[in-house]
């Protein structure tokens, strides 16, 4: 019996450090966006929209079983690494990484298209990288059905965009009495496209190379397309 209250106390330090540093990991994240946002700068637009993004996140992360949620969070750290890092090259004057130079390099945006290009760049260059640097194949595929339900949790993200975007513009005002309001329906069903769209890409860039190029060339193109899109139809 003397030997096992070690052993109790060992993996209860344990446990409580690794809850510890996620929560430590999810407000230092949280904390840095709200500073992004409050700064003024180009990035804060998008900082805004992601800071709302990652608190819906780490709501959702709660519900999961540990190790699913310490795979969400860790994957959640990755992806924001991105960001920061297109911030830093911004600051720096150069490198600025390829998706993030219209977000960076645009005149004269709007916040909402800034928040929307912000999104473009985000899920349509950096989750498929965040994953492959973060996991190996098999932890990828394992994490698939815990990834794929979190679509349906960023909805409400996207609901709050989106009343906020008519809102502030009479043609998507226009557009979405006209729908009757599919176009709203439409935009989360492309939202969970472009993400399962990402996960694909980082599988293929383990077990097909050749499709990965391909994919990611076309991926790449239809970027570009909405970018173009954004700045053309919102101004």
């Amino acid at each position: 019996m003397h030997y096992r209250l070690p052993i109790i106390l060992l993996v209860f330090t344990i446990s409580f450090k690794s809850f510890s540093q996620q929560y430590l990991d999810s407000s230092g994240l949280i904390a840095r966006l709200d500073s992004i946002t409050m700064s003024g700068s180009q990035a804060s637009h998008f900082a805004d929209l992601y800071l709302q993004t990652t608190i819906t996140a780490d709501e959702y992360i709660q519900t999961l079983p540990p190790e699913a949620g310490q795979m969400m969070k860790k994957l959640e750290q990755g992806f924001a690494e991105y960001f920061f890092h297109a911030i830093d090259a911004d600051k720096a004057g150069n490198g600025l990484p390829g998706v993030w130079e219209n977000y960076f390099n645009g005149n004269k945006l709007s916040l909402l298209q800034l928040k929307l290009m912000g999104a473009n760049a985000h899920i349509n260059g950096d989750i498929w990288q965040a994953l492959t640097s973060s996991f190996s194949l098999e932890e990828i595929k394992k994490l698939e059905p815990v990834y794929k339900r979190y679509s349906k949790t960023i909805n409400k993200v996207f609901s709050d965009l989106f009343e906020s975007a008519i809102r502030s513009d009479k043609r998507l005002r226009n557009l979405h009495l006209i729908t009757l309001g599919l176009d709203k329906v439409y935009g989360k069903i492309m939202l969970q496209k472009w993400r399962n769209r990402q996960l694909r890409l980082a599988i293929f860039n383990f077990e097909h190379p050749k499709k990965f190029e391909r994919l990611k060339k076309r991926i790449d193109i239809k970027k570009e397309r909405i970018d173009r899109m954004i700045i053309k139809r919102l101004s």
